[in-house]
């Protein structure tokens, strides 16, 4: 793994980063009790259908149901259709002593009850509550009798749950195991699959492994196109570093993040740049591997780099639109190699552009 800072994008924990669609998808019960019979509104929840789910939970409840998962799907429904998030909150008030009866009940205890209970307490900031419903559904389920029956409906919320433990290596562990259970039996829900695929994206790119985490993204997005679990600034990164200029360039116009637009805007003329003379090389002129140049050498280089190209583009008389002669093609791609590399380890070049007076060779 290339030696330097690599990871100075701001990063938001994954369990409060994720939008209230990730918390309330459903998902199947787990092993050891049976299924619940679902309502029409609940097997259209199941399939990611709010819109056509909400009037029939709505009449459920109104002519009696008394059930705690159908008062906490309709609670979701109302926030998401309707844009109401009291109504979440008022139905997940009275779906939360439901739920807690139902759990008490002998083979109650399911693993889509004890998560709807982990959700409610967190989100009232009710946190012991929500460690003990976590807790009691990991033990129960990821470490019962059969971990291996589990789906990968079953795996993507016990990474969501270890996220509420704040166990890192264990979330990681259950999002791995949620893709690979996907990859043999696809969900029901496609939400859930698509929302694993890109929890497991953004763990590859936390470390580094660029290559993988573009193609988990991209199945992501195919899965479930325009999901908003995908940052398009962290896409692009990917599809850079793996030389996917094409791709990069749409991830990097799609942003519409203020904390990173600026960025993608240097990252989409970048990755324009680098298209003109791709393929690109792994080693600089010396020999030395870009990607294990130390983090205080680095800057150096690209300044370096930039100087050699700005110098043989005013002896070539190089115009925008021109076609590049050999030797400002080679200068052209050591430059945009360099400064790939830099963008993709600290995720922001444009400061050291302007400040170094290089903005110009970028953004032409």
């Amino acid at each position: 793994m290339p030696s330097g800072p690599r990871h100075r994008e701001q990063a938001r924990p994954w369990v409060l980063a994720v939008s209230v669609a990730a918390w309330t998808l459903s998902g199947c019960q787990g092993k050891g009790a049976a299924p619940r019979p679902l309502t029409p509104g609940s097997a259209l929840y199941d399939q990611g259908k709010y819109a056509e789910a909400l009037p029939l939970l709505a009449k459920a409840i109104a002519s009696g149901v008394r059930d705690g998962t159908v008062l906490y799907q309709l609670g979701y429904c109302r926030h998401v259709v309707d844009g109401k998030p009291e109504a979440r909150k008022s139905a997940w008030k009275e779906a939360e002593p439901l739920l807690e009866t139902e759990v008490a009940a002998p083979g109650g205890a399911t693993l889509e009850r004890l998560y709807y209970l982990t959700v409610i307490t967190s989100d009232e900031g009710r946190f012991d509550r929500m460690t003990q419903h976590a807790r009691q559904a990991v033990e129960q389920f990821e470490k019962g009798p059969d971990p291996n029956a589990l789906t990968g409906d079953d795996w993507f919320r016990l990474g969501r749950l270890h996220d509420f433990l704040n166990e890192p290596s264990e979330a990681e562990a259950a999002y791995r195991r949620s893709v690979s259970a996907y990859s043999k039996k696809p969900a029901a829900n496609a939400a859930y699959h698509a929302l694993a695929l890109a929890r497991v994206g953004d763990l590859d790119y936390q470390q580094a492994r660029y290559d993988t985490a573009a193609g988990f993204y991209e199945e992501a997005l195919k899965i479930l196109p325009g999901t908003d679990q995908i940052q398009p600034f962290r896409h692009a990164v990917a599809l850079l570093d793996s030389g996917k200029f094409d791709e990069a360039i749409a991830r990097f116009g799609a942003d519409r993040d203020e904390t990173t637009i600026d960025e993608s805007q240097y990252g989409a003329d970048l990755a324009r740049k680098a298209k003109e003379v791709a393929p690109l090389a792994d080693k600089d002129r010396d020999g030395t591997k870009i990607a294990a140049l130390p983090a205080e050498l680095l800057p150096e280089r690209v300044k370096d780099a930039a100087k050699d190209l700005r110098a043989v583009r005013e002896k070539n008389s190089v115009k925008p639109g021109d076609p590049l002669p050999a030797e400002v093609a080679d200068a052209q791609r050591r430059f945009v190699t360099l400064l790939r590399e830099l963008l993709v380890r600290d995720k922001r070049i444009q400061e050291f552009c302007l400040k170094e007076r290089i903005a110009d060779l970028v953004r032409r």
